[in-house]
């Protein structure tokens, strides 16, 4: 695993919630272009009486199937971003250091600075440390 690949999982986590807004969007969308109108007529047999009648219906053609084939769609690619971060994440679990997979999840799961790292386990310092350690795992677990 590089580096490269282990920080896209703070972009993932955010495209996965940028993802879930735009669903719950598409769905409040097929309410929003829903018409309201009342009108007036009389009842179809004698005695013709006066009558207000409501109606609703969608303004726009097939906007309900539009609508669902994009919340599909976005469905789909959230559920192939939730398997690419399950997979990093089991990535970082498999790393067999407890302080190093605690980097490594502070890092990328959380997404903390490495100043930030440092004061969570503790340390005093700019996290110089903790990025170097990092740094040397990735290079190693790279050439074995």
């Amino acid at each position: 695993m590089t580096k490269k690949e282990l920080s896209q999982l703070r972009y993932l986590n955010k495209e996965i919630e940028l993802l879930k807004q735009q669903i719950t969007d598409a769905e409040y969308a097929v309410e929003t272009y829903m018409a309201h109108d009342v009108v007036s007529g009389s009842n179809a047999m004698w005695p013709y009486q006066r009558k207000t009648f409501h109606i609703e219906g969608v303004t726009v053609p097939d906007f309900e199937k539009r609508v669902k084939r994009l919340r599909n769609k976005l469905e789909r690619r959230l559920e192939e971003l939730m398997e690419k971060r399950e997979e990093l994440e089991e990535y970082i679990a498999t790393v067999p250091d407890s302080e190093l997979r605690m980097i490594f999840a502070l890092r990328y799961i959380n997404g903390l600075s490495w100043r930030q790292i440092a004061a969570h386990m503790g340390v005093l310092g700019d996290g110089s440390t903790e990025r170097k350690k990092h740094d040397r795992y990735l290079q190693l677990s790279r050439n074995s």
